[in-house]
């Protein structure tokens, strides 16, 4: 599996992170600006290329692949750390880190861009309300590649402002097709409530073509989550201008919680110095 890791390890107090790259990309839309942004603010953690993207060797096999695959994928980059990672998930990893922590112990979700568990049906409406010609441009993309693709018209959608001829050639190098296997499974909705309540941040952008608002304020009522609707925000903000704004927003959640948490721990140890012990 392919895994870029940033951080150390040693040096940090924060529980790890483990990014989860949305459809038609990989781990490598994390590499330019997300993660040399939180290994500098003192984080570790990696970003995984889910089966059939990437670098994987089994990306011939892509059509193939549903939705158990990619929860295995996750289980697996769960398992690249001595402690449990909080899952940093986009569009649909956001919806595949939701899915898997139904079922496993997740000390925190961050759901950039996602969909909720109702699944991709208003994500594809939205998607034909508000840009039309996209649906026809990632239709290409799936079937055919990106080399088939109109890079400007998918750009435009995922960013915000016209893109130079770099950024042309540097997106459509980080696209690829995607899973048609999945991409069924995941219009079909998922009814089940979690079990358990995790820390949950949601953020998303008013800008978003991909994914309409309604799905982030549900994702916040699913896990009674932090609702951030950013403005003029789009679906990509990770390659966008405005990334540094994004990530300092999940970074002060990150901070917060890993405050919460160390006084919650302070406060037991205090408890426990000042409690008599009774022995029977």
């Amino acid at each position: 599996m392919e895994t870029i890791f940033f951080g150390n390890p040693d040096t940090t107090h924060h529980a790890p992170l483990l990014f989860i790259h949305g459809s038609y990309c990989s781990a490598s839309i994390w590499q330019r600006y997300f993660l040399p942004y939180f290994e500098k603010e003192g984080f570790f953690g990696a970003a995984i290329s889910l089966s059939g993207h990437g670098k994987n060797d089994d990306r011939d096999n892509l059509d193939n692949l549903g939705l158990a695959d990619f929860l295995d994928d996750i289980e697996k980059g769960v398992h690249l750390f001595d402690t449990l990672p909080i899952l940093v998930g986009h569009s649909m990893g956001g919806y595949l880190v939701q899915r898997y922590a139904l079922e496993h112990d997740v000390p925190g979700l961050i759901l950039l861009s996602s969909p909720a568990l109702t699944g991709l049906f208003a994500s594809s409406q939205h998607i034909m309300m508000n840009d039309p010609p996209l649906v026809y441009q990632l239709g290409l993309l799936m079937t055919c590649g990106p080399q088939y693709a109109d890079i400007d018209i998918i750009g435009q959608a995922l960013c915000s402002g016209p893109m130079t001829n770099v950024e042309r050639q540097e997106l459509a190098a980080l696209l690829q097709p995607e899973s048609k296997r999945v991409s069924s499974e995941l219009m079909w909705p998922c009814w089940t409530q979690p079990k358990a309540i995790t820390p949950t941040l949601v953020l998303g952008g008013d800008k978003d073509v991909f994914v309409p608002v309604s799905d982030f304020r549900y994702s916040a009522a699913t896990w009674d989550g932090t609702l951030n609707i950013m403005p003029n925000v789009p679906h990509a903000f990770m390659m966008d201008q405005c990334w540094p704004t994004v990530a300092n927003e999940i970074k002060n959640w990150l901070v917060e919680q890993t405050v919460i948490k160390d006084t919650q721990s302070q406060a037991r140890h205090n408890m426990a110095q000042h409690c008599p012990v009774t022995v029977l």
